[in-house]
Order: structure tokens, then sequence, then C-alpha cells
């Protein structure tokens, strides 16, 4: 039975007893010391013996350009498949018979069909998280908490800036429901991401209005406990939702989250400025607060006019991988080893290694469905392109005789990367018993700290607000 006709005989969504029903393993169980198969290739070489591939040589030549996002290693070399080999012989899930044949034994079987159908099963609620839908659902959740936060203790301590901040965030749920109707429902994704960026001009504008007012007539700020922790909470979830938007904008094609993602970013840009305004007013310095509001929304309104006067510009379909967004780390660190890593070895030309690229890929794509590239259906085509044109331009890779290599400066990156590369295979080299007891030693601290913090929270909270009052 190959994979396909595995994931077809069995449902996507299932939990433990499932697997226990089917005579399979659960991924604690097989994973004892943390992690899973999305970020194990040793899954993927016991994944080409069960689909019929019984040669260690043809193993490695597929194996030799795999690629998959969720990975630390650059490339999979012939003596990290020899290593598999040995891991897998040693566990006892290979066989080999007296012409170099390998074969799967019953456990290396129940280990690759409970980690394909663990897989399915993570993907699918991954694909359902990384949904248009449900990220305009989570953006309106937190907008609501947000606002609601910020307008109370600005109030309560005088700031202008997290009051403006609160405001901008419910003002940000009409752009939720723009994206919903417009680019969702209607499919007018352009013009819904058109009038987000307008309404993020605006934004800026109004807020550099209302910071000149401030500068002009100065009022008190009162730091306080609670006002840094709405400030942190609110950088950290926006940096969350610009990451989200950002990621899913990307995959899925659609401008308007791509644009609503900028916004994230102007809030928490907001939000730094906020921050640092509480911090100078503790010494009596309340001008800070306005004249860094100022700033961010003259860099951000600037960066959104740029963005809006392109796509106004552009008749034919617009090039979304034009786009910068802080989701892009996700694929560069990762893509940019990948192509690094393949130059160095061996001497390719660049249609060759954008087409083994794509080999690599879809190999991914079959054997880790979602965690290949979250679901990124353009990432083989112009996108690694780019990539890869982005990095000849940078001076990090040549063009010798129509064939590419790495220059000195591509070089000096390619062995910084190395230096941080991790095997994906060598959780299986050791135990997860001390992986257990760490766990088990963060989650008392963790209860501790949770406990000690509820019973002595609220008297720590008032001491250090009365401090900041009397400085």
């Amino acid at each position: 039975m190959g994979l396909e006709l595995l994931k077809s005989q069995f449902p996507t969504v299932r939990n433990s007893k499932h697997f226990h029903e089917m005579g399979l393993k659960s991924q604690k169980e097989l994973y004892p010391s943390g992690g899973g198969p999305q970020d194990d290739f040793l899954y993927s070489f016991l994944a080409l013996i069960y689909d019929g591939t019984t040669n260690l040589e043809e193993i490695k030549k597929q194996m030799r350009y795999m690629f998959t996002t969720t990975m630390r290693q650059l490339v999979i070399t012939e003596k990290n498949v020899d290593e598999y080999l040995s891991i897998t012989l040693s566990k006892k899930y290979v066989q080999i018979t007296e012409n170099s044949v390998l074969s799967l034994t019953k456990e290396g079987r129940i280990y690759v069909e409970s980690c394909y159908l663990e897989i399915q099963h993570e993907s699918y609620w991954l694909k359902k998280f990384l949904s248009e839908k449900a990220v305009m659902a989570i953006t309106a959740l937190f907008l609501i908490i947000l606002s609601t936060l910020k307008i109370a203790i600005g109030l309560q301590i005088s700031s202008q800036g997290m009051i403006t901040d609160g405001f901008e965030n419910l003002t940000d749920l009409i752009k939720v429901g723009i994206i919903v109707i417009v680019s969702l429902q209607l499919k007018k994704d352009k013009l819904a991401s058109i009038i987000i960026l307008v309404m993020m001009l605006l934004t800026g504008i109004s807020l550099i209005w209302t910071s000149i007012e401030a500068l002009l007539f100065p009022s008190d700020i009162f730091p306080t406990v609670q006002g840094y922790i709405i400030v942190i909470l609110s950088i950290l979830l926006n940096l969350g939702l610009m990451f989200l938007k950002g990621l899913v904008g990307k995959t899925s094609g659609n401008l308007s989250l791509i644009s609503d993602s900028k916004d994230s970013k102007l809030n928490m840009l907001i939000s730094t400025g906020v921050m640092i305004g509480l911090t100078f007013a503790i010494f009596n310095i309340y001008f800070v607060d306005a004249i860094i509001a100022i700033i961010i929304a003259i860099i951000v309104s600037k960066e959104g006019i740029e963005i809006l006067v392109e796509i106004i510009q552009k008749r034919e379909e617009f090039d979304l991988s034009m786009i910068k967004i802080f989701a892009d780390n996700l694929y560069d660190n990762k893509l940019t080893g990948y192509l690094l890593a393949n130059v160095a070895r061996e001497s390719l030309d660049r249609e060759t290694l954008l087409q083994k690229f794509e080999e690599g890929l879809n190999l991914g794509r079959k054997f880790y469905n979602g965690f290949a590239d979250f679901f990124y259906s353009d990432l083989e085509g112009k996108v690694a392109a780019k990539y890869l044109d982005t990095l000849i331009e940078g001076g990090y890779i040549k063009n010798s005789n129509f064939k590419l290599e790495l220059t000195n400066k591509g070089n000096e990156s390619y062995f910084n990367l190395k230096k941080v590369e991790r095997f994906t295979h060598t959780k299986h080299l050791h135990k997860g018993a001390s992986k257990k007891i760490t766990t088990i030693i963060s989650s008392v601290i963790c209860i501790a700290l949770i406990t000690l913090l509820i019973i002595f929270g609220p008297p720590i909270i008032n001491s250090l607000n009365s401090w900041l009052a009397s400085i």
C-alpha cells in the first residue's frame, strides 16, 4: 500500500485513541524527547522505502534535493542517508536482503504510517488556522481585547498615545469587515487593499495631528505597571498578527491581508513609541511620546504610499512577491541556505538548480504536506527564481561559464549558516528521559511562579506604582 492510498483509507481528523485502534502509535510514543515527523528527515527516508524505492543509491538521489521549510538542516548529504540507514537498522525498522534491497519491518511500517497520518492530521488543522477567515476572526478578537484595555489604561495614566492607539484598534475592526466582505465575499481584493491602505494613511495623518496637539498643549503622563503590561502585550500581539496576516496573505495570494499586515506593523510601532514615552515620563519628560508618534506615522505612511501607488499603477495582476513582509523570514533563511548549500556542493546552471528545487519541494509536499511550504503554492516558481536572482545580484553567487559558483561573500554566508545547522536525525541517537525531566522541572517552576504572582502580584504592582509616582 502506498502513502496516497493510505491517506484515502483513513480519516484526516483523529486522536490517539484512533491511532491505537488502527494499530499505530501516537506522536508522543514515537518522539518521547519532543518534536515530530514534520521536522525529521529520517521519516522521509523510511517513507521512500514504504513507497517502493528499495535501492539505497536511488534513495540518496531522491533525498539529495528534498526541501521542507520546517527543517534547520540545509541539505541532505549521502553521509546523512547512510546515518539514516544505520539508525533504522539499529531500531529494527529496516532490513536488507542478500541483493541489497531495503524493506521495512512491521515496526518500520507502523512508524511510517503513524508519522504520515499524524502529518495529514496536523496539516488539516494547520490549513484551517492559516485560512483567511481564521486570521480575520483572530484579528477581531485581539483588537476588541486590546482596544478596551488600552483606552481604559490610557485614561487612567493620561497617555494620549495609548488612548489614540486604543481607538485606532477599534477602527481596525472596520478593516476586518472590509477584508471579509470586499475581498473574500465580493472577490475585489485589489479594491479592499486600496481602501485599507488609504485608511492606514488617514490613521497616520490623524496620529500626526493629535501628536502635534500634544506637543503644543502637553499634559502630564502618569506611568503605571499596568500601562507597561498593556503596551508590551500590544507589541507582542501586533507582532504576531503582522506575521500571521503577512504569511496567509502571501500563501493565499490575498493582497488586502498583506496590506493589513502593514497596518499591524503601524500599531506595533505606535505601541513601542508609547512605551518609550512612558519611560521618559518617569523623569517628567512628556513630549517624547508625541515626537516618536509623529516619526512612526511619517515612516509607515511613506511605506503605505509607495505600495498604494504601485497597486494603482499596475493594471495587470499585482506581483505579491515584490512586497516585503515580516513573514518572509520564515522562507528567507531556509531557502537562502538551501540554494547556497547546493551551489557549494556541485556545479549547476540556474535552470537545473531551480528544477531540482521544484522536484525536492514536491517530494517534501508529498511526505510533509503543509509543513513543506505552509501552503505557499508559488514557492517553486517565480518566488524561488527571485530568491536566486537576489543572491546573484547581492554578490553571493556568480554565473561563471553558465555554471553557478559561490563568491567569497557567498562562502562566508554559507559557513555562517552551517554553524547554526541542526541535523534532524540526532534526536534518534539520544533517549528522551532527560527531556522529560526538564519538562517536569519547567512545569513545576511555571506553576510556582504563577501561584506567587496570584498571591503577591497586587501588592507588588501597588508598590511599583507608588514608586513611579514618587519619582
